[in-house]
């Protein structure tokens, strides 16, 4: 008689019931899988696949400019300046807007103690490109472009926060930067854009930056925006890019001087750029953990042909009573679903303690990390990669068992045999593919833990240890360069005194902790062809920065508080900027003239009196940069970074440093206080977390394919009791017994090692963008990672070898 699917599931439920120990190992093999698949794909939806959080976000195009200049690698981009943006702006078609955006940062005060926030300078049409509209006020309108009209955008947090949710705000006064600044609107709690980790909390117009005596808004070759566009309707990617490299041509033969390198434009979709190299990483560690799901389908698929052979004899009765193979089949299907189904549910459980464990270790610049979480797509995936498992490791066995001779089971049933030779070759190759993909992601683990282990050997050319680090943001109404000058002059020596103080300065950028500024120069002697000045690193530093970092000074002398406006105006450069401009000279007493800004000086010429070792700038995988330095007494720039070294904890400090700064003014907030350590750290943090969890992926594979191997092995001494018996009656020993289960054992492993190896050989090329000083194929790791491979399958064929030496052959034969 035909059974119902209600039938088949109630008949499974009795067959799960009457072996727990069978159904418990493979729901938690299944989970185990699932689980760390499920965590995995939830790190790619949030990041990856995830639309953004605009209307059309499809449409939204990220804009830039490649960079030709000679020796900039060929996929280089480069910033707009705020000239070129509006003939961007004014000249394309292509777009229904385009908008501008940077990072910035104001201190907001006359509401408390003074705070400093993070900010965003955009231009008027930014949140309508976006599509958003303010939950509060009115959005920014093109005149509050115009200079001298402070205008701001709140964050919802922050009109939480400091105004109390007050919903007459639109209107009312703020001040920001010591300025009176009229607030327009108020965002949406979810709106974040530009999207990072520490959103702004405030969007002001680009009229704050044509208020100096040197507008941004006119300095062509100052390069600081990004840009995003919304594509018109119709019109594809590929017609705008070629649009706006028209327009870029058109700029470079216009104005040679500051775009000659830049005559083609870079269009891609805004979310592509958001996520960056993260895709590559992401896809990396999403096939790792699809290969661990794998194994534990092929360890359950053994288990299930291992109980498909104990259950001949009942399969025989059922065809004997009229079973079709169909029916079978669906029977052994839905057992195995019911399986997936409750190893997918407490996947499930085990992704959230998973995504607890591995969240604290996600790199900083992970676009999109706080949308991480366990939700409805995630358990969409989780029960789809429940119920393809379910079928990936079922149908085999059920197959298997639809295909099975009734009278030969009853045969060998009532002989004492277990199983079919069908079955042992089935499961063997089952271990043969576990092992090989376990050798897969054991030899990638191992090559990123050895890629790991060269970063954290990385020399970043500064000592790091026991040096804490603030920053201060001075507001140029109320402190001119000169009177920042002053107050640096008085501040750092305040906090050398300070107990367990051995050093302190101050600079911008701080080593790996601030990022990077790029400034064209010339050197004296060297004229260069309008638009070809050569652009390296710069950092304005306090006398004391070389000392406080410990960086060396190679020769010539470094800064000294003489260094000032007063005096002629120097520059000290890095070893590799003497190499690459200088080679073969004297470096000291030769002429640069850095083009950062009109300044004091008025760009003059300036001495070299120094060079210094080379520093790792912005990560410590990059090789190291030509870099120069400029006294910051003679070239001031905003908010420097300070830096106290320390005999102890620099962490003990810092209460100190907030009294000291308070006592000199109680408006200035302090913020972003941390230590040199935990920049070097989040410098590591991309290379650590790939690590971390392809490491753990391996792990995990390595466990399951030594569960896989011990139990076929332990299958295998069952199956064979008798024969053994006999063996061991005739005369074989229990070392002879031991031998022969442990050559099975290392034959299956010996096989997948070999596949293992050739797959490794062509699997690990895509791991070279992840590496650093590590080959992709690289000998040693496949050696240590082969012989650890067979010393686990050793360990797991050694307790069957054990358990089939302690048969008693008389007792077998007694049975028989």
């Amino acid at each position: 008689m035909m059974q119902t699917p209600w039938q088949d599931l109630r008949f499974s439920l009795r067959q799960l019931r009457k072996s727990p120990g069978f159904a418990v190992t493979t729901v938690l093999t299944l989970a185990l899988g699932i689980g760390a698949t499920s965590a995995i794909f939830s790190l790619v939806n949030a990041v990856v696949l995830r639309p953004l959080a605009f209307p059309e976000s499809d449409r939204l195009v990220w804009l830039s400019r490649a960079d030709h200049e000679p020796g900039v690698p060929a996929d280089a981009m480069e910033a707009l300046s705020y000239p070129d943006f509006f003939d961007w702006r004014k000249q394309n078609h292509a777009f229904t807007g385009i908008a501008s955006y940077r990072n910035n940062s104001v201190t907001l005060t006359g509401i408390g103690p003074a705070q400093h926030l993070n900010a965003a300078t955009v231009s008027s049409e930014f949140f309508r490109v976006l599509r958003v509209r303010p939950m509060l006020g009115r959005d920014l309108l093109a005149e509050d472009e115009e200079p001298g009209a402070h205008v701001a955008m709140l964050s919802y947090q922050l009109w939480q926060s400091a105004f109390g949710g007050d919903r007459e705000i639109a209107g009312r006064a703020i001040m920001l930067d010591a300025h009176r600044y009229t607030v327009a609107g108020v965002m949406p709690a979810s709106f974040n854009f530009p999207i990072v980790q520490n959103p702004p909390a405030v969007w002001t117009t680009l009229a704050d930056d044509g208020s100096d005596t040197r507008p941004l808004t006119e300095q062509r070759g100052n390069d600081m925006l990004d840009v995003v566009g919304r594509l018109k309707p119709g019109v594809s990617l590929a017609t705008a890019h070629a649009e706006m490299s028209v327009i870029c041509r058109q700029l470079a033969s216009q104005y040679p001087d500051t775009n000659k390198a830049y005559d083609e434009a870079i269009a891609q979709p805004l979310l592509r750029h958001l996520i960056g190299d993260s895709r590559d990483a992401l896809r990396v560690l999403f096939a790792a953990v699809g290969l661990v799901l794998l194994i534990a389908c092929a360890n359950v698929a053994g288990l299930l042909l291992a109980r498909a052979s104990r259950r001949g004899p009942e399969i025989a009765v059922r065809t004997a009573l009229g079973a079709g193979r169909g029916e079978i089949v669906r029977q052994s299907l839905v057992e195995s679903l019911l399986l997936a189904l409750g190893g997918g549910a407490l996947g499930v459980i085990l992704s959230t303690w998973i995504l607890e464990a591995i969240l604290p270790f996600v790199p900083a610049g992970l676009p999109r990390a706080e949308q991480i979480s366990v939700d409805g797509a995630v358990l969409a995936f989780a029960v789809s990669a429940s119920v393809l498992s379910g079928l990936l490791f079922g149908v085999l066995p059920a197959w298997r068992m639809s295909r099975q001779d009734p009278a030969l089971a009853l045969r060998e049933a009532s002989r004492g045999v277990s199983g079919a030779r069908g079955h042992n070759r089935l499961q063997n190759w089952l271990v043969v593919a576990e092992t090989a993909v376990g050798l897969v992601l054991l030899v990638g683990s191992g090559l990123l833990i050895r890629s790991f282990v060269q970063v954290l050997h990385v020399d970043p050319g500064f000592d790091s240890h026991n040096v804490l680090t603030a920053r201060l943001d001075l507001p140029g109404e109320q402190y001119s360069n000169v009177q920042k000058v002053a107050f640096y002059n008085r501040l750092l020596p305040q906090l050398a005194a300070l107990p367990g103080v051995k050093s302190v300065a101050a600079g911008r950028p701080l080593a790996i902790a601030d990022g990077h500024i790029g400034v064209s120069f010339s050197i004296e002697g060297r004229p260069v062809p309008p638009g070809d000045a050569p652009s390296e690193s710069l950092s304005i530093v306090t006398p004391e920065y070389f000392e406080a970092l410990r960086i060396p000074v190679l020769s010539g002398r470094a800064f000294t508080p003489r260094d000032d406006y007063q005096h002629p105006p120097v520059i000290i450069i890095n070893q590799r900027f003497a190499q690459k401009y200088l080679p073969g000279e004297s470096p000291v007493g030769k002429r640069i003239k850095s083009d950062l800004g009109d300044g004091i000086f008025k760009s003059p010429m300036r001495e070299v009196v120094g060079v210094v070792g080379n520093v790792k700038r912005q990560t410590l995988t990059a090789e190291a940069e030509a870099a120069y330095y400029l006294p910051f007494a003679q070239a001031v720039i905003s908010s420097p970074t300070l830096a106290i070294r320390t005999s102890g904890d620099p962490w003990q400090l810092a209460n100190a440093l907030r009294g000291q700064v308070a006592g000199l003014d109680a408006s200035i907030p302090l913020f972003r206080v941390g230590t040199l350590d935990e920049a070097v750290y989040k410098a590591a943090g991309q290379p650590r977390f790939q690590t971390l969890l392809l490491t753990s992926f391996a792990g995990m594979a390595l466990l399951l394919s030594a569960v896989g191997l011990y139990a076929v092995l332990s299958y295998l001494v069952v199956q064979r009791t008798r024969e053994i018996g006999l063996r061991m009656a005739l005369g074989a020993q229990r070392g002879d017994v031991m031998s022969w289960i442990l050559r099975r054992g290392l034959a299956l492993s010996a096989a997948g090692l070999a596949i293992g190896l050739a797959a490794s050989a062509m699997l690990t090329r895509y791991l070279a963008k992840m590496l650093y000083h590590v080959a992709p194929f690289d000998p040693l790791t496949m050696a240590v990672v082969t012989a650890l491979l067979l010393a686990v399958s050793l360990g797991a064929s050694a307790l069957p070898a054990h358990r089939a030496s302690r048969v008693d052959p008389m007792n077998t034969l007694r049975e028989q």
